[in-house]
């Protein structure tokens, strides 16, 4: 196998992120915290993972759900995160109800 088919061939962590992506299955992402996400986008180099993050329950006044977008380098396994959306609880139900009377 030359230089050039061997840098082509997927690895088994682009593999496993390819099939999360295709089969709609959680990914754990393990930083300061565990994190469970939805891959979103798969490319050769880098991979996008959609975490959203319930209110936080010590604080009873903030009802957002967060939306985090992780992106990962999967050469150097290097990630950043970043907000992407917030919604209230009240919000999110709405979404929720609307996505169940479409299906």
């Amino acid at each position: 196998m030359t230089e050039k088919e061997k840098s082509k061939k997927p690895n088994l962590l682009s593999q496993r992120l390819t099939e999360a992506l295709e089969n709609g299955s959680k990914v754990r992402i393990e930083a300061e915290e565990t994190y469970y996400g939805l891959p979103v986008s798969v490319t050769e180099d880098f991979v996008e993972i959609m975490v959203l993050v319930p209110p936080n329950e010590f604080d009873e006044e903030d009802d957002t759900f967060k939306q985090v977008t992780w992106l990962i380098r999967l050469e150097s396994i290097f990630a950043i995160a970043y907000p992407t959306e917030y919604w209230s609880s009240a919000r999110l139900e709405k979404l929720l109800e609307i996505g169940v009377n479409q299906i």
